[in-house]
């Protein structure tokens, strides 16, 4: 489907039909009647997204094994159902558990979430993919490993496995996590199940040499449908000696190329390792506020004005950097200095420990209940106590340790006040499409595509929203987040007519997404013809019946 078609053929789906009572009952016998779903509620649950999109599935199944996976995968090949696998259903932004038309199968992995090895010595784990980043973090502090985990800033219930598939961009060193995923089990659609990358013995090495030997296959299996993942390996990062967090707050706008050359320097120099954030003002104040709270609940974006009243509220800089030092006493001592000497002239630097952070958390409880410190503490930091609170999340992501603290975002044009707990975007009615261009890591590139960027958000009358996610020294993923009010048609259409137009000029600009949404699948290889026939070809040979999540990467 294009994206250019009109708005009722992208945000309405009609009724998916019932499974026939055959199909139905071999999706039964292939996972037991309890995990096979089909009441209304249910249906409306999985076939909810925050973009701009419905298609309603027609059964949710809940595999919990590889067999059970196969033996779901061989019934609809035998009744001509389409299956769509998602690890644990939280892609907020760009797909959650939506399909390309009625009537699939929705198949969530989550009772597969067992952590069936942790390697302390070589530093890996061997997970099943509903394993969650809360499960697995809290699985090596209860055991007392010294590994952590890259996280996502995004939900704790995310799950590691899917993300690292869709080649979703953590925190730390081992921020790219697909980079870090070495050795899959995956059964093909025809229900056969494949060790990618070692062999029917148990290789030694299946999860340490992410290559194997011959044509490297794991690759094939992410933002795919070539198969489903059930087990992996995932490379975990050994506790360093030391650590530090860092904030860097630009000085002025005059001062930002300088810094994106700078970072990008120190990033080919191995002095920052970690996945830098850059993130403009608009991010801070969607996790620290919302529009209801500034008894705005609709119109155009924030003015200039707008937006300095609000800096100057928050204490909020227009442009935040964050990141983690990590090694020996010494190593982190001497990133320090280099970090100050390469960017402390553009703007204000601090660093970040445990321990102030212990004394961050002591004063900010204090604070909140007591309106004179509150008035104190804020003078001498300079910024407003919901900014502060941010600190020590930003901290511990950087450590390892998820959060669903900045998923508080994805609700700020929303009628409704957000949850406090139980956080979901998608459940809640929340408008939210991912738009993830990456682009070479210079000032020269970067600069005039988000100022065209910004533009585009301002003609749609929708608030621009960017954060710059270091990818590795060489490129960043400028992620763009079109927040918007799903309970207004019209401000729905323009956000959906915004995605459209950033990824056109993304394509005039030589660019690519890092990762997509489903609204722009269909389009991913109108500019590399032979790529996508080379997918259609591969997709033919291992799935000739197209039952495996069909269009899901403008693939089948």
């Amino acid at each position: 489907m294009s994206m250019t078609e009109p708005r009722d053929s992208i945000h309405t789906g009609g009724r998916a039909p019932a499974l026939a009572t055959p199909a139905l009952q071999a999706l039964r016998d292939a996972v037991g009647t309890a995990h096979v779903l089909t009441d209304a509620a249910a249906l409306e649950r999985y076939s909810t997204c925050t973009i701009p999109w419905q298609r309603d599935c027609a059964a949710v199944v809940f595999p919990g094994s590889a067999d059970e996976v196969a033996a779901v995968l061989r019934a609809a090949g035998a009744h001509g159902l389409s299956v769509w696998p998602f690890s644990g259903g939280r892609n907020w932004g760009y797909s959650t558990t939506l399909a390309c038309a009625n009537g699939a199968v929705v198949m969530v992995l989550q009772r597969m979430n067992r952590i069936l090895e942790v390697n302390e010595e070589l530093a890996y784990a061997v997970i099943e993919p509903g394993v969650s980043y809360e499960q697995l973090n809290a699985h090596l502090k209860q055991h007392r490993h010294r590994l952590w985990v890259d996280c996502i800033d995004g939900t704790s219930q995310g799950t590691v496995i899917g993300n690292a598939l869709d080649r979703g961009v953590g925190e730390t060193p081992y921020g790219d996590h697909f980079g870090n995923l070495c050795g899959m089990e995956v059964v093909l659609p025809d229900g056969q199940i494949v060790p990618v990358g070692g062999d029917d013995r148990g290789l030694k090495t299946w999860h340490l040499h992410k290559w194997g030997v011959g044509p490297y296959l794991e690759g094939m299996f992410t933002q795919s449908n070539f198969g489903v993942v059930t087990k992996a390996g995932i490379w975990l990062m050994p506790e360093p000696e030391a650590y530090n967090s860092w904030v860097f707050e630009l000085a002025g706008p005059e001062h930002l190329p300088a810094v994106i050359d700078a970072f990008r320097e120190l990033a080919l120099q191995g002095i920052v390792t970690t996945k830098l954030h850059m993130i403009n003002d608009m991010v801070s104040f969607t996790v620290v506020t919302q529009r209801i709270e500034q008894h705005r609940l609709g119109g155009s974006y924030l003015s200039a004005d707008e937006l300095a009243a609000l800096r100057k509220q928050y204490g909020i800089s227009p442009l935040t950097c964050a990141g983690g030092i990590y090694g020996t006493r010494a190593q982190v001592r001497l990133q320090r200095r280099l970090l100050k000497r390469a960017v402390g002239r553009h703007g204000r630097l601090l660093f970040i420990s445990d321990g102030l952070v212990a004394v961050l958390e002591r004063v900010l409880a204090a604070a909140w209940q007591r309106p004179w410190l509150k008035q104190v503490v804020e003078r001498v930091a300079g910024a407003s106590l919901q900014v502060l609170d941010s600190s020590p999340h930003v901290h511990r992501i950087l450590q390892g340790i998820p959060t669903d603290y900045f998923v508080k975002h994805a609700y700020y044009r929303s009628r409704r006040r957000r949850p406090e707990t139980a956080i979901d975007p998608a459940r809640d009615g929340c408008g939210l499409i991912w738009f993830a261009p990456i682009l070479p890591f210079t000032s020269q590139h970067m600069l005039p595509f988000l100022d065209q960027a910004r533009q585009r958000f301002e003609q749609a009358g929708l608030d621009f929203w960017v954060a710059a996610m270091l990818m590795n020294p060489r490129s960043v993923t400028c992620l763009m987040n079109i927040l918007y009010d799903k309970d207004d048609p019209d401000e729905t259409r323009r956000a959906a007519a915004l995605y459209a137009q950033l990824v056109s000029d993304m394509r005039a600009a030589g660019y690519q997404q890092y990762r997509a949404s489903l609204l722009a699948w269909s389009g991913l290889y109108q500019d590399a013809p032979t790529v996508g026939r080379l997918n259609a070809t591969l997709k033919a040979a291992v799935d000739p019946g197209n039952i495996l999540a069909p269009g899901r990467y403008g693939i089948g």
